[in-house]
């Protein structure tokens, strides 16, 4: 599943079926509680189509209700958009419909118009202006036979009919302003396509008023198999850009996309330095605004002091670097823990001094100051513990302050009482050097 920055997470599957759904699937499902304002759109789209019907929900992004009310055709009153199939052609892969219901002049429902969709199930809905238009795009994102096969179709809403303005196969969809002027594009992140050998590239689609149109285009790495982690953020103060993070063979390489007046460019893949290979990381570990202050950091691996490619159990130190000067430079370099959920940033002052272990007993991560290898290094500076609330005040207990919490989990940290050490941080550095990751 892809992550993206801009959007939520899947809902559960009993609540986002398909038309091709099984009957008997069907059966087990209890349709959610509407309030009074769906249950009268509800009754009025039952009047239309009957009351056999499933309704459906878009699976991701901002729009997951059963009925999305909005103002999509500029007339000073919303509109109900509503997803559903026949519940006698749950098994039809075409069966998907999109119903627009609208109200009359006594503020009564009634569907207005009725259309099949374009898969079996709606992975996202997207309304927005494009460009300067001024007219709202009802954007349909649609799965079709496998999560995979998805394709977009962008609707104007006017006179009571949904036109078709364009549509297109997708990985990902979402809204950005790349270009910085003010108005919206659709981005569009478009996968390689073994059946035509089109390369994978990323679009833009605006809107001019007469017709919808891709305005700009720019290759994507060939050798991508899945787009993993998408993010938002700038390159230097004010180079807004979409960060990339694809797979292939099992490994994230990162892509950065942005817009120089009007033109898409994709520099780290599309140049003769070919600088993408400088991101090649193992999987989790994605792109990120680490210190929040608006720059994207993409994270790469090193060996921590005292391993090596044959060590048992390696250690990584994170760097984490952005893009300068059309090349990738360190930034910060840190600890991370993807199953722990944070990442520690090394003061500068440890820098090619300090090397990581494990405490086998209780599974703290510690930090040693290095000397000549592994073995040697045995004089430690700090440790980090994860742990649940039942550990909470056993660590308080032992010497363990809190750096924070997150659900369930306490992030803690201890340091020797040796003060003479000038390698053990203060409280600041290590509360400025924590970053919760989730």
């Amino acid at each position: 599943m892809n992550r993206i920055r801009l959007t939520a997470a899947f809902l559960s599957a009993a609540i986002l079926s398909g038309c091709s759904m099984s009957g008997s699937v069907e059966s087990l499902l209890v349709p959610p509680k509407l309030n009074s304002d769906q249950n009268e759109i509800y009754a009025a789209l039952t009047d239309s189509v009957g009351t056999d019907i499933l309704l459906q929900y878009p699976r991701s992004g901002a729009y997951r209700s059963s009925f999305i009310t909005e103002d999509i055709d500029g007339d000073g009153t919303a509109e109900a958009i509503a997803f559903y199939c026949h519940g006698t052609d749950a098994e039809d892969s075409g069966a998907l419909r999109i119903n627009i219901l609208d109200t009359d002049s006594n503020g009564n429902w009634a569907s207005a118009y009725d259309i099949a969709g374009s898969g079996t199930a709606v992975d996202r809905v997207i309304i927005s202006e494009l460009g300067g238009s001024g007219r709202k795009n009802v954007i349909i994102g649609f799965i079709g036979t496998t999560s995979s096969d998805k394709n977009f179709r962008s609707y104007a809403y006017s006179g009571g009919t949904l036109t078709n303005t364009f549509s297109d196969s997708y990985s990902s969809i979402f809204i950005t302003d790349i270009d910085k002027d003010g108005g919206n594009e659709l981005s569009v992140i478009h996968p390689n396509n073994e059946y035509t050998g089109k390369q994978a590239y990323y679009s833009l689609i605006l809107d001019d008023g007469a017709s919808v149109y891709e305005s700009s285009t720019v290759l994507l790495n060939d050798e991508t198999s899945d787009f993993a982690s998408i993010a938002l953020g700038y390159v230097g103060v004010d180079t807004l850009a979409v960060f990339i993070d694809g797979l292939s063979d099992g490994q994230l390489s990162t892509e950065i996309i942005y817009s120089i007046s009007g033109t898409l460019r994709n520099p780290l893949y599309l140049s003769e330095s070919e600088s993408i290979k400088d991101t090649v990381r193992s999987n989790g570990y994605f792109s990120t605004d680490i210190d929040l202050d608006g720059i994207i950091e993409i994270p790469t691996l090193t060996y921590a002091l005292g391993y090596t490619e044959d060590s048992k159990d390696a250690f990584y130190i994170t760097n984490w670097n952005v893009m300068d000067n059309f090349t990738i430079t360190k930034k910060y370099s840190g600890y991370y823990s993807i199953s722990d959920g944070y990442c520690f940033l090394i003061p500068n002052r440890w820098d090619g001094v300090v090397t990581i272990k494990s405490d086998a007993e209780n599974g703290d991560i510690v930090f040693y100051k290095y000397r000549i290898n592994i073995l040697n290094s045995n004089e430690e500076l700090m440790r980090i513990a994860a742990v649940t609330k039942e550990y909470y005040n056993e660590k308080l207990e032992d010497g363990y302050t809190l750096i924070n919490s997150n659900n369930n989990i306490y992030y803690m940290y201890k340091t020797p009482e040796n003060t003479d050490e000038p390698l053990i941080l203060t409280e600041a550095e290590i509360l400025n050097g924590f970053k919760l990751m989730i």
